[in-house]
């Protein structure tokens, strides 16, 4: 995404002057040097709990913007009294998201219902479900270090058993920044649709999302409730 500002009058002669100097060799390069000054100079922890509190991003997003994992910002985000919006809102909820996922036979999984997985253990019982399930080559590359993490945990290596990979090929910056959800999430929303899926997500913001434009979602306990009445799970 490229962001075009308008400068002029004594700011415009003083960047001339940066570049006249020999500091920087372009304006622009002045620009980004002063922005990246601007972020520096702020906690992104923080930043990411007062734009999530100010109901303008998923939590998704707001671990993107503060740069830890998504475990601690959650216990960042507890820490300062604000729930990240993880989960179910509902029995309805609950019931919709089993409704849909007996509908459809494609599931895209997100960033938040891989975390789920992961937690849970439960890739074993995914190829049991008779469902594809899919996640994007973005969502596939930020759960690398979930992967990591839960491997090293456990002693053992873990990986994504019964989940197919799938690269989009689709600008989606500019989505995401209208919705207030990452990168990666837009890209699960395009793909549930283009396929005629369902999201899997347990972000509260990002299955309202995916819901205004027309694509069901469900939060992971719905996959839990339709395995255990499909005896799968116990």
């Amino acid at each position: 995404m490229v962001t075009t500002i308008e400068i002029s009058g004594y700011i415009e002669d003083l960047l001339e002057a940066l570049v006249r100097a020999g500091l920087y060799s372009s304006k622009t390069e002045a620009i980004r040097e002063a922005v990246r000054r601007l972020v520096e100079s702020y906690d992104l922890k923080d930043l990411s709990l007062r734009a999530f509190k100010n109901g303008g991003i998923s939590f998704q997003l707001a671990v993107d913007i503060g740069g830890i994992s998504m475990d601690e910002l959650i216990w960042f985000f507890l820490s300062h009294d604000t729930p990240p919006q993880l989960g179910a809102d509902s029995d309805e909820e609950v019931n919709e998201g089993v409704k849909a996922l007996r509908d459809k036979g494609l599931v895209v999984l997100d960033l938040s219902s891989l975390y789920v997985m992961l937690e849970l253990n439960l890739f074993n019982y995914l190829p049991k479900l008779n469902k594809r399930f899919v996640v994007p080559d973005k969502v596939q590359e930020r759960a690398q270090a979930l992967l990591l993490r839960f491997s090293k945990m456990r002693g053992l290596i873990v990986v994504m058993d019964g989940v197919e990979v799938m690269r989009v090929n689709k600008s989606l910056a500019e989505f995401s920044r209208k919705n207030g959800i990452s990168l990666q999430e837009s890209h699960a929303i395009y793909l549930a649709k283009k396929m005629n899926g369902v999201l899997l997500s347990d972000d509260k913001r990002t299955r309202q999302v995916a819901k205004v434009h027309g694509v069901p979602a469900a939060p992971s306990v719905s996959l839990l409730v339709l395995g255990r009445d499909i005896g799968v799970l116990g």
